[in-house]
């Protein structure tokens, strides 16, 4: 009487398929989970922790889940380290107006940045893009600030939009700020980009 068995060598290769799949799917369950919880790094009080660098923007990509944003960031020690800055996704983004050229490798920034708990890693609150030859800088602010809130109030009415970024949708928006406009802002909300805090 014969088997109905198949071959073994096609029980193997049909328990590595299963186990390559469970893994696959397992892996996919992990990432996805991991998406939608940012953990973020809170203070004692239960606040936020916001930190602000000088840098420089190395990648500015719009994708998906997020668009990546990554800056050479220096530290009080003066040491460069690459923080990976979360944002929406391409969708939102390219519905809020964003573009490829919002942002460019090589743009001098100011950056405050939502610490999440892994390090080095976190979600854009507001980035300060430097002008060149003199140009006016561009603020251009995100989670924490967006929608009717006493920092996006208090900047609409000291700055002029930048009119790039649609901020009817209560999400993001982008200013231009002058020379003039950053000194005053900087006197009147003293510490780094305390504009911009709570």
């Amino acid at each position: 009487m014969r088997s109905c068995q198949p071959p073994v060598e096609w029980r193997l290769g049909s328990s590595f398929i299963s186990l390559t799949i469970v893994y696959a799917l397992a892996s996919w369950s992990h990432s996805a989970v991991a998406h939608h919880s940012f953990a973020g790094l809170f203070t004692d009080e239960g606040e936020e922790v916001i930190e602000i660098y000088d840098g420089s923007i190395e990648i500015y990509k719009l994708l998906n889940p997020h668009t990546a944003l990554i800056v050479n960031a220096i530290n009080d020690s003066g040491v460069v380290e690459d923080w990976l800055v979360e944002m929406s996704s391409l969708a939102a983004l390219v519905r809020e107006g964003w573009t490829d050229d919002v942002l460019s490798a090589g743009d001098r920034v100011t950056i405050a940045i939502l610490r999440a708990r892994a390090p080095k890693r976190g979600r854009l609150r507001a980035v300060l893009v430097h002008g060149d030859d003199g140009e006016d800088a561009r603020l251009l602010v995100a989670y924490g600030i967006r929608g009717d809130t006493p920092v996006m109030r208090r900047l609409a009415d000291r700055l002029p939009y930048c009119g790039t970024i649609d901020g009817s949708l209560g999400r993001s928006q982008c200013f231009f700020v002058g020379d003039s406009a950053l000194a005053a802002l900087q006197e009147e909300f003293p510490g780094k980009m305390g504009y911009v805090m709570p």
